[in-house]
């Protein structure tokens, strides 16, 4: 008999919180549901995901090693459809998740976007960004501060509009303003607007660029090299002697970035989408089969 899916009991939470610990991070909004049989193993595959309208979007699950391959991925798929969704859309770790990238591969889904993250050594890039910015002059009424003297309410709002992508303020407010980590963050300000944040902080050596978030006003100009070359001197001065930082595959200019020092590629998260058409769109952050 096909395993049963249905939401998990209050004594299943546990081996969902096992299988996709990653979903527990950002519970907001988000259904479960697990595989299961009257035999042991009862518990065989968890997924997760979230609905907007027809769509199901950021699907995680995972299917235990011994029914791999079984055909249990493709029954949540269908499952989701039978629900009603016309759509499917998630992120592959296609790095270290290869069972769940040529699952993608085999079942039609198409890739939409990537996000690439890289490190590299500072010294040659601190040097190039310097350099670059020695040869921008700051319009009338700009200033660079450290984000601890940045207007708080403004620094939340754009990060919260222009990175997470939605306008949920209060906790981007909150983040920003009791990460001590992310207090030297370099913050551009034209007449007291905030108009270009970079989030950095440090893990041992490396310094760690969290996101970068420009208003649309300034996209391609000197706001962005300024945060570059600021970010990247503060991370020197503080010991950092590595950075690590990402992007997707339409910001260019960051990829020539890491191209140009020879970045080492650390992971790539990949998003797929299937629709009605062509199947069921997948994210798979954790292992299926």
């Amino acid at each position: 008999m096909n395993p049963v899916l249905r939401p998990p009991s209050e004594a299943e939470w546990r081996f969902c919180r096992m299988l996709l610990p990653r979903t527990f991070c950002d519970v907001a909004g988000r259904e479960y549901l697990v595989a299961a049989r009257d035999e042991a193993p009862r518990l065989v595959a968890a997924a997760s995901f979230r609905r907007a309208g027809q769509s199901v979007t950021h699907l995680s699950l995972h299917v235990i090693p011994s029914f791999r391959r079984g055909g249990m991925a493709s029954q949540i798929l269908e499952y989701l459809v039978r629900s009603g969704a016309k759509s499917v859309e998630g992120a592959v770790e296609i790095t270290t998740e290869t069972e769940a990238a040529a699952f993608c591969a085999r079942t039609g889904f198409e890739r939409v976007d990537a996000l690439t993250t890289v490190e590299a050594g500072i010294a040659g890039m601190r040097e190039y960004m310097v350099r670059l910015r020695s040869r921008i002059v700051l319009p009338a009424g700009a200033s660079i501060v450290p984000l601890s003297a940045a207007p708080m309410e403004q620094a939340a709002r754009l990060h919260a509009l222009y990175v997470a992508q939605h306008g949920e303020l209060n906790p981007w407010r909150a983040s920003l303003a009791e990460s001590s980590g992310l207090h030297h963050s370099p913050v551009v300000l034209i007449r007291g607007q905030v108009a270009g944040i970079l989030l950095w902080e440090r893990e041992g050596d490396t310094a760690v660029v969290r996101s970068r978030a420009v208003d649309p006003l300034y996209h391609g100009g000197w706001v962005n090299a300024t945060l570059l070359a600021e970010g990247l001197d503060g991370a020197w001065s503080s010991g950092a002697r590595r950075v690590r930082f990402c992007y997707t595959d339409s910001n260019r200019d960051t990829r020539k970035l890491a191209d140009r020092f020879s970045s080492e590629v650390v992971s790539v998260l990949v998003r797929y989408v299937r629709t009605a058409s062509g199947g069921c769109g997948l994210s798979m952050a954790d292992r299926s089969g």
